[in-house]
């Protein structure tokens, strides 16, 4: 573990999805959750949740509706994903995160939230407003590059053969799931959840784990 590393950003997006066939450069967040634990003291110390309006299909598809628990009137009182971005910058700045980022390292579970959706969603600021992108290029590349994906973590902490789901790394751990699957801001708790039990069996938490799936 890195000497400066004090904090773990738990992340989990949620995006507008299809049953098959959606059309994945079309895809949006519409969940936006982190939890921050100070490995110092053991404990979480910040939560950022909130849902964001869709803009290139806004309206949700039942599948959607029915993976994620979000509704229609949930994503409709939202605002849209560039206010909730810049108030999420603004939840780091107030966590003292935002002037020294060595000290903390982002958890996913798996590579598709850093990897695939933020870019993607970002890309979306950016072909309409090219000027907005230096600070977010910074913040996520810095994401990508300090980066524990749990599940290759977890793969090879208990050395299993295959990575596995949250959901499976849960049963294996036999922890009982809390709240609802694929929901952002409950996925991030039991994330948090399988990280605290690693930390208890003696796993360190270090970046490299890179967002391989």
């Amino acid at each position: 573990m890195a000497s400066k590393l004090r904090y773990l950003l738990v992340l989990d997006f949620e995006a507008t999805c299809g049953e098959g066939g959606f059309p994945q450069d079309q895809m949006e967040i519409i969940e936006f959750p982190t939890i921050v634990y100070d490995l110092q003291v053991k404990k979480e110390v910040g939560r950022f949740h909130e849902y964001v309006r869709p803009v290139i299909r806004p309206q949700l598809t039942e599948f959607c509706t029915g993976l994620t628990g979000i509704t229609q009137e949930t994503v409709d009182s939202a605002e849209p994903f560039p206010p909730v971005w810049n108030r999420f910058k603004d939840f780091l700045k107030d966590q003292n995160l935002w002037d020294d980022p060595s000290e903390y390292a982002s958890i996913t579970c798996g590579a598709w939230d850093l990897h695939t959706m933020l870019p993607r969603q970002l890309s979306h600021i950016t072909s309409t407003n090219p000027s907005a992108d230096s600070d977010d290029r910074l913040l996520v590349t810095h994401f990508q590059s300090r980066v524990i994906n749990i599940k290759t973590a977890f793969q090879k902490n208990y050395r299993y053969k295959h990575a596995k789901g949250m959901a499976k790394m849960l049963k294996a751990l036999k922890m009982d799931l809390e709240g609802r699957h694929h929901s952002g801001i409950d996925d991030c708790g039991n994330i948090l959840r399988i990280v605290k039990r690693m930390m208890d069996d003696g796993w360190v938490p270090e970046v490299g784990a890179g967002l391989s799936r």
